[in-house]
């Protein structure tokens, strides 16, 4: 489903890090790597690119529940009409259906978030760098699915939420998420790129400022480096940061 290769938007990413003052970290022979060190701030970072579409798929498992719900209340679940598709997002909808919709997304998504936790903790354990945060950051290119940043943003928070059986997180080096796209899938609402930043509480009083700084400088950064290199000024949707 989301298979790690080179491509257009992946080098051009490379590319921006290495303009921006970030490092590309070559692939180690003893362990697994993260791609992106970001020395100045103390960030260690994973892309990971979605590059197959899920709508099908999804919503073959997902219909007969929505289904079964009607049948059964007499009413249509929440939603709005956009052309001849009903468009629902994940908060709006019945619990029972919200959590079976969360399941399917969630099992497909996990493995990414699991295989960046990896790269982040080798990475940092090999640099010498057990303070370092951890951020995956996720581009949209080709899953139209996922065209409600703040539905998926909520997907990544519930995974980054979960626990062993010992109570500890299943995920403790994934610190922060950006969810964004650029020439590949637009939002739903606005048809524009977007970038949806999320910060991870591993501790209710932990001050997470810094990575939001972190994440707004490397957005604007980013948009204006793609203005410079093409000439393309991005349009681009972003909602205030939010914490898991």
């Amino acid at each position: 489903m989301n298979v790690k290769k080179r491509n257009p938007l992946e080098s051009a990413f490379q590319d921006f890090v290495k303009d921006f003052g970030g490092e590309v970290l070559p692939k180690a022979s003893d362990g697994h790597t993260a791609d992106y060190l970001f020395r100045k701030h103390d960030v260690v970072a994973e892309l990971k690119t979605l590059t197959a579409d899920q709508t099908d798929g999804t919503n073959r498992k997902l219909t007969p529940m929505v289904q079964e719900w009607i049948r059964k209340n007499g009413r249509t679940p929440p939603g709005t009409m956009q052309g001849d598709k009903y468009i629902v997002t994940i908060k709006d909808m019945p619990c029972e259906i919200q959590d079976f919709w969360l399941g399917l997304l969630k099992a497909s998504m996990d493995t990414l978030v699991r295989d960046s936790n990896r790269q982040v903790r080798d990475t940092k354990i090999r640099m010498g760098l057990p303070a370092a945060k951890g951020m995956i950051l996720i581009a949209n290119q080709s899953n139209f699915y996922h065209d409600h940043p703040d539905s998926f943003r909520r997907l990544i928070a519930e995974i980054l939420r979960k626990r062993t059986n010992s109570g500890a997180l299943r995920y403790p080096h994934i610190n922060a998420a950006v969810y964004f796209s650029f020439q590949g899938v637009m939002s739903r609402d606005e048809g524009m790129n977007f970038w949806a930043n999320l910060q991870m509480k591993q501790a209710p009083d932990e001050d997470v400022s810094s990575i939001i700084r972190f994440q707004k400088h490397l957005q604007q950064a980013f948009y204006q480096y793609i203005e410079k290199t093409t000439g393309i000024k991005v349009r681009q949707h972003a909602r205030t940061a939010s914490s898991a």
